[in-house]
């Protein structure tokens, strides 16, 4: 009896320890009902409670799991409808699903389906990390979770395929201290759309007042000759110039695709789920114009760094950094573009793929960098100078406020940008909030302080006042001078039409011929009548 025991339950010990490795070591793909013995398995219940959430408010469909295959119950049309399989992969079953939905619907579920099924794959390639006491990876029904220590809470960028949800905002699920994962993930900060849309206007103004005061700048440089032959004056040209291109973008983006997104009610109509030509053009666009502004931040400050430290060996040209400063933001995100249009196109490239993204974030990153290098060896060499001269009146004041003026033109502030607190924590509202209005208004103030507070451009404006009220004046006395010649002119015309040097010939009747002539001259007051006879 006791080997009869034996042998009966050592095969169902060993299977359930290689199932508990196959757990271990992410063999096996796992949802919020559990682990499932295959993937055929995992789609079919990821699926129907893909319906089951997507459609919850509308169709209100139950999903019966105690079968093989999950059933689903939705009602419609008065009526209850019944789904006796859920594998979206089966043209068949995804006809008979799709013909109760709309179109957009349709989309909408297969777009989860097709978000579980990767999952999955994901699942299965990764290698677990942690210990057998860390939260599992899972799929909750709409995001995809990987493994999280104990404690800890993990982020998940909101799922595209419902309305309103933007890859802006993220969901968070917590991994508590024994081990599970709290129940359900939190998707409120998704459906605060309300959120979204006013730091979508916050940016959108902060962005308009940008370019109110970028292009009449950069208008003011171009007109005055004096100014835009300075080689600096070129190089604030070129920053000014990226700045403006760059709002243009990012206006473009947040109305054509964001807001789009957020105030549309069809998920697939919107551009963002298109994801047309257009609006990937229109993501490189922004992509690459934001970089430009990087490096033209860092050619400012490389330019004025050289200066400082080497006064009397001035760059001759700029050449170079017209070609650096326009054309290496363009391989970056050439690269950038041709890696995501081959490895992941969709979504307009809204979301971070496989940490791609450093490749145009890291010299970026470099740039801001070497800009705060340069700027504490230009005062270091403010200070030396403080030092040299101690009883100079002034210099730490003016130390100070050069400090000040070069922190928005080489982006120092912008390191307050790099660490993004996600907006599910405390706080991270108000910082989004803030990033916004720095982001910008970086061209706001370039503006305001390089240009319309600089006392070159405020003296030229004032020369060109000058001369418009001149040549006004001037205008004035000539058509002044005009008029009384005008008026001098027709006064002695009519001095002479009233008897004064003026000659009239009129034609009479008279009784012995058939006319007349009758000649009359002012001369001294007399007139002289020569009759038909030549008598006086």
């Amino acid at each position: 009896m006791y080997w009869i025991a034996v042998l009966t339950l050592t095969p169902m010990i060993v299977s359930y320890t290689w199932a508990d490795l196959d757990i271990y070591r992410g063999k096996l793909c796992r949802s919020h009902l559990g682990y499932h013995e295959n993937v055929q398995d995992f789609r079919q219940y990821s699926c129907a409670w893909c319906f089951r959430f997507v459609f919850h408010l509308k169709y209100r469909p139950l999903v019966n799991s105690t079968g093989p295959t999950p059933v689903v119950y939705i009602f419609h049309n008065g009526g209850r409808v019944r789904f006796e399989s859920m594998d979206f992969r089966n043209q068949s079953v995804k006809a008979d699903v799709c013909d109760v939905l709309t179109s957009d619907e349709c989309h909408q579920w297969t777009s989860c389906c097709e978000s579980a099924e990767r999952c999955c794959q994901r699942q299965l390639s990764v290698e677990k990390k942690g210990t057998n006491s860390s939260c599992g990876r899972v799929w909750d029904g709409w995001l995809c979770w990987d493994d999280a220590e104990p404690g800890t809470r993990s982020y998940g960028s909101c799922p595209l395929f419902m309305p309103f949800f933007t890859p802006s905002r993220q969901a968070f699920r917590t991994c508590q201290t024994n081990g599970e994962w709290i129940t359900r993930t939190d998707y409120n900060p998704c459906i605060k759309k309300e959120e979204l849309e006013t730091t979508l206007f916050i940016g959108l103004g902060c962005s308009i007042a940008s370019l109110v005061a970028l292009v009449p700048a950069l208008l003011i440089f171009l007109k005055y000759r004096s100014l835009r032959k300075q080689h600096r004056i070129r190089l604030h040209i070129n920053l000014f110039l990226s700045f403006l291109l760059k709002e243009v973008m990012d206006i473009l983006w947040d109305m054509l695709v964001t807001y789009d997104k957020v105030t549309s009610t069809t998920v697939f109509e919107t551009t963002l789920m298109q994801n047309g030509v257009g609006c990937k053009l229109l993501s490189f666009l922004k992509i690459y114009f934001k970089c430009c502004t990087y490096t033209w931040m860092f050619c400012e400050g490389f330019y004025l760094h050289r200066l400082m430290s080497n006064a009397f060996s001035p760059p001759r040209s700029l050449k170079v950094m017209y070609v650096f400063g326009w054309a290496a933001p363009l391989l970056s995100s050439t690269l950038y573009g041709i890696l995501r249009g081959v490895l992941n196109n969709e979504s307009c490239w809204t979301f971070s793929y496989e940490r791609l993204e450093w490749i145009f974030d890291a010299p970026n990153v470099l740039f801001l960098f070497l800009n705060l290098v340069f700027l504490s060896n230009i005062l270091r060499i403010l200070l030396t100078q403080m030092q040299t001269h101690p009883n100079e009146p002034g210099n730490f004041r003016r130390a100070v406020k050069a400090t000040f003026i070069l922190i928005p033109l080489f982006g120092i502030h912008r390191f307050f940008t790099l660490y993004r607190i996600p907006i599910s924590q405390e706080g991270g509202h108000e910082y989004e909030k803030v990033s916004v209005i720095i982001s910008h208004t970086q061209g706001l103030f370039v503006s305001m302080i390089f240009c319309f507070l600089n006392g070159e451009v405020i003296s030229n404006i004032k020369r060109s006042i000058r001369h418009g009220r001149s040549r006004s004046l001037s205008t004035s006395k000539r058509l002044n001078q005009t008029d009384q010649q005008t008026l001098s002119i027709r006064s002695e015309y009519d001095v002479g039409k009233n008897g004064d040097q003026c000659y009239k010939s009129l034609i009479v009747p008279t009784e012995g011929k058939d006319e007349m002539e009758l000649k009359e001259k002012s001369t001294n007051g007399s007139l002289l009548h020569n009759g038909p006879h030549g008598e006086t």
